[in-house]
């Protein structure tokens, strides 16, 4: 087990790898709180909830103001597998774009500012439109998704006729 330690704490640890560092931190994240949920059900303990109303930015702006924290813990924050993939594939994808026309601080940039434009986004719609405000006391929102197609958004005006070769699809253009 340490030998896998070492190995996520070499691949953290390299100079000019924020990618690398980004994915390692959401899955690292994602694994601590599938333990912890795992370990609390099976203790019979209700403690998950309150640790995930800490994490997951809410959409009732009064809640907000109580834990203004959530404005960037959200997008480091999943429950499913599948949803952590696909925002970590995509991230992975675009984000080597971003990284090598942009640079790793860039790339971090507009990771921790798409993160936060989608939670301010998110934060407005729940108190600005009247049909989600009904809603807001009870919303909550986690992923990495805003701040994933936030890179993908950067890469595609970046590089608008950039070709990606997928298996099973082929080339595909941005």
């Amino acid at each position: 087990m340490s030998g896998l330690f070492d190995d996520f704490r070499s691949e953290f640890n390299k100079p000019n790898n924020t990618l690398v560092q980004l994915i390692l931190v959401n899955v690292v994240i994602f694994l601590v709180l599938l333990v912890t949920k795992v370990s609390l059900t099976m203790a019979q303990n209700s403690g998950y909830g309150f640790i995930m109303s800490q994490l997951l930015i809410p959409g009732d702006l009064n809640a907000f103001l109580h834990k203004p924290w959530t404005l960037f813990t959200y997008f480091f924050t999943h429950e499913e597998i599948f949803h952590i993939l696909y925002n970590m594939l995509f991230l992975y994808w675009f984000g080597r774009l971003i990284d090598e026309y942009l640079g790793n601080r860039r790339l971090m940039g507009l990771y921790i500012m798409g993160g936060v434009a989608g939670g301010l986004l998110y934060l407005a719609m729940y108190t600005l439109v009247p049909y989600f405000q009904n809603q807001a006391d009870t919303a909550r929102m986690l992923g990495a998704s805003a701040a994933a197609f936030s890179v993908a958004v950067g890469a595609a005006t970046l590089l608008p006729n950039y070709t990606f070769h997928l298996l099973f699809f082929g080339p595909v253009r941005i």
